[in-house]
């Protein structure tokens, strides 16, 4: 992989079960001068703790971990060959930095900076200097968006759950000296420490970071000087994770990526962490954040208050849209009279209208927000799935294009939870149309989230009783889904590091390098590229939950999911991966992780005690289980037992 495993760097994972205090990884008074690693490949002892027993009481794990701020392999188009120089244009939608920021080049002699392989080659002609910025958070332009070091997830979670950065980390090789400056906003250099490089091979040198001292910085620059002739690898952050247990740590972790795509500004989620505000917001991504912020809530994580006044701001934004027969736009930007509207060539999305209406009843319910819980009725009742919405079979169609007229032509005739989830809403409409869709349970192309969607607002498609609709038995659909994408790897690819890893998630979203968007799925030959959300979207599929964290443990030792969350994808050899933080993929993750942590414990599941009160989300039920399901029958035991998850 690009950026060698934890374990391989000289940085373990650093877990102690039951200990209140984290492990240091270099003493402070040894990091300034800890010795170079002499391989990439250089395997450092230590082991990660097992998880705990399920229904035990969660035992806290301090942990110090790598964030990569950029492997150099996201600073030049991907799609061009060969050398590419520090001076060329790039495409900033697939060039950033790991922290979901952007970066640039600094310096007279610019010309000197070239990408080749994957790193950063510097090659500074006498007389000349240069270097590149990185931003820490936010866009550079946003002066106001800081990296706080003492706490260093989004600035409205709670202390408790704040980790801080304690170390840098530059792996490099060559001859030269490289300078290496933390800065705030108004470039005033908080901390700066000389690399000095004499070697021929990539080496990694850590230094320590005083929290405390730095505390909020916006830029993290290096600057080379004349004759300096290095080649960048990475240049990483030691991040110092609260004492938490892992299980609430994979929710920490998945809720702060998703934060980070959102806006405090616009109270919109924007659809990649690294692009401005309102050029390119997601709809139903707002509204899984406002839900999951509504979980995050009863955890401690946020207080309520936020989590009430975010609820209301979305929503508020939303009713100011434009819509087409009450369908929302999948996309919207800022236009140039300062309005919200729909992204020009997208749509009016039927199954984003439904996932963002799922979304935000589960967020007021968990809220006991009534005021929040009739505006989210009113504008149900307001969408009109007449003629133009349905076609001749008494389909429903994907929605209407940006003319607010013309309907698209595809149908959601196919069995899955998207198809579900457009029925659940169409009963909460006024009129609602026929319920149809395809009888037999064939999942597209094999696509892992389809079967699973369904599950992030319902408890009812775990019932084995066919539903009304298909006649089919979802959960074992899903756990047919499950197994196979276990055993595509080992079957299609028995060499491939995913085999041997176990890794799975054959499902969609970015292609690699993130240009485009793919789909991917058991049925289709020779896949390469796994989408990791579909570990925490089946994760209520799998009946061991011990399993599931077992395999993130092993993505976080393999640096796939970092501090900053799930990487978006990676290929079956790991010699690849996606850095991105995409908002709708985050969201399936943070609502995942939290299904999972809620199952691993016995615990009460608020989302699904939300589904099962709210009158629209039993309406959509409905559909498919017109008479209350052993799952809804059994709400009010599973209500009063198990571990609860609410704030401490």
């Amino acid at each position: 992989m690009k950026g060698a495993p934890y374990l391989e760097r000289g940085l373990m994972v650093a877990v102690v079960m039951g200990c209140s205090t984290a492990l240091p990884l270099f003493s402070q008074s040894d990091a300034a001068s800890a010795p170079a690693m002499d391989s990439k490949n250089q395997q450092v002892g230590g082991t990660v703790a097992s998880s705990p027993e399920p229904h035990a009481a969660p035992v806290p794990e301090p942990r110090r971990v790598r964030q990569p701020l950029q492997e150099y392999f996201t600073v030049f188009d991907p799609q061009r060959q060969g050398m590419q120089t520090g001076a060329a244009k790039f495409n900033p939608f697939v060039t950033y930095t790991h922290l979901g920021t952007d970066f640039g080049f600094i310096g007279t002699g610019q010309e000197g900076i070239s990408s080749e392989h994957g790193a950063v080659v510097v090659s500074i002609p006498p007389g000349y200097w240069a270097g590149m910025w990185h931003g820490l958070a936010g866009m550079g332009v946003d002066l106001d968006s800081q990296l706080d070091f003492r706490a260093c997830y989004p600035p409205f979670m709670n202390t408790h759950f704040q980790p801080k950065i304690v170390g840098l980390e530059v792996r490099a090789k060559g001859n030269g000296v490289v300078k290496v400056e933390i800065k705030g906003s108004d470039q005033a250099a908080l901390w700066s420490s000389p690399f000095d490089l004499n070697t021929p091979t990539m080496r990694t040198q850590v230094e320590p970071l005083d929290p405390g001292q730095i505390g909020k910085a916006k830029f993290l620059n290096w600057v080379a000087e004349s004759g300096t002739q290095v080649t960048l690898d990475s240049i990483s952050f030691i991040v110092q994770a609260p004492p938490i247990p892992f299980d609430e740590y994979v929710f920490l972790t998945s809720y702060a990526k998703l934060a980070r795509c959102f806006s405090l500004r616009t109270a919109y989620v924007r659809d990649r962490a690294h692009i401005r505000d309102g050029h390119f917001d997601n709809v139903p991504a707002s509204g899984i954040f406002a839900m999951c912020t509504a979980v995050a809530a009863q955890m401690g994580v946020v207080d309520q208050k936020f989590a009430r006044d975010l609820v209301a701001r979305v929503n508020d934004n939303i009713q100011r849209l434009e819509t087409s027969h009450g369908l929302l736009p999948h996309f919207v930007k800022k236009h140039e009279n300062g309005h919200y509207g729909i992204v020009p060539g997208t749509e009016y999305s039927s199954v984003d209208t439904s996932i963002y209406y799922h979304a935000m009843l589960v967020a007021a319910e968990i809220l006991q927000d009534q005021a929040m819980k009739d505006q989210l009725t009113t504008q149900l009742r307001e969408i009109k799935l007449n003629e133009i919405l349905v076609d001749g079979e008494g389909y429903i169609r994907h929605g209407v294009r940006e003319d607010r007229v013309t309907p698209l032509r595809a149908v959601w005739r196919d069995w899955g939870g998207e198809t579900a989830l457009v029925l659940a809403m169409a009963n909460m409409t006024a009129q609602p149309p026929p319920m149809k869709m395809n009888t037999e349970a064939r999942v597209y192309d094999g696509t892992g989230f389809i079967v699973e969607i369904q599950s992030l607002f319902y408890p009812d498609f775990d019932s084995p009783v066919p539903d009304a609709v298909s006649r089919q038995n979802w959960p074992a659909a899903r756990t047919k889904m499950l197994k196979l994408q276990r055993e595509y790897f080992p079957r299609t690819w028995p060499d491939s590091a995913a085999a041997r890893h176990q890794f799975y998630g054959l499902s969609a979203g970015e292609a690699r390098h993130g240009n485009g968007y793919m789909v991917g799925g058991v049925d289709l030959p020779q896949q390469t590229i796994i989408h990791p959300h579909y570990v925490l979207l089946s994760a209520t599929t799998e009946p061991d939950s011990h399993r599931v964290y077992d395999t993130l443990r092993k993505m976080e030792q393999e640096q796939l999911f970092p501090p900053w969350g799930m990487v978006e994808n990676f290929s079956k050899d790991m010699d690849e991966y996606l850095p991105m933080l995409g908002a709708l993929n985050a969201g399936f993750e943070c609502a995942g992780a939290y299904h999972l942590m809620a199952k691993h414990r016995n615990a009460q599941n608020l989302i699904y005690e939300a589904s099962r009160r709210n009158a629209d989300l039993r309406r959509g039920a409905r559909v498919f289980y017109p008479e209350p399901s052993s799952v809804e029958s059994g709400a009010a035991a599973a209500s009063s037992t198990g571990m609860s998850l609410t704030v401490r």
